[in-house]
């Protein structure tokens, strides 16, 4: 079972690379995206592994997140629960061009990713690693990132607009 350090290291190495990604490539929101959600997957296998446990699917580790969750010991506050499955739910949509939201599963139409999801995915990935650094007395670095979506004033703490 992968340690706390060993996630935490990991999320940070994730974070490296998308600060690289960002800088030299423009567009590709889509890997942005979905690197920012793997960033958040080591955050909370982090957080699991302090209460010796591991989980090998996202479902699990939805559920043992999850704040309505009565039975879990590693649940988030319920912002931070909602910021993961958005990322999640943006990475999904990253990477299968779906949009979680559409009920009409025979729709056709390709949802792609766009600046403005890379925008949000920073905004809810900079609430959960403001999180861990607090709960966990944690560091990471602030890193400057190019999105147009993402204004000077957006109360960002760990990303800075470029």
């Amino acid at each position: 079972m992968a340690k706390f350090e060993e996630h935490i290291k990991q999320a940070k190495q994730n974070l490296e690379f998308l600060s690289k990604v960002n800088h030299h490539i423009d567009t590709h929101y889509d890997w942005q995206v979905t690197i920012c959600f793997y960033v958040a997957v080591h955050l909370a296998n982090a957080h699991i592994s302090k209460f010796g446990v591991q989980y090998r699917k996202h479902t699990d580790v939805n559920f043992a997140l999850n704040p309505e969750n009565k039975t879990s010991v590693c649940k988030l506050p319920e912002d931070k629960y909602i910021s993961y499955i958005i990322l999640h739910n943006l990475s999904r949509r990253a990477r299968y061009l779906v949009n979680d939201k559409q009920d009409d599963i025979r729709n056709e139409n390709p949802f792609f990713t766009y600046d403005k999801h890379l925008a949000k995915a920073l905004r809810h990935l900079d609430n959960l690693l403001v999180y861990f650094m607090s709960f966990y007395d944690i560091t990471f670095l602030p890193i400057d990132i190019k999105c147009q979506s993402i204004g000077t004033n957006d109360g960002l703490t760990i990303f800075k607009k470029k």
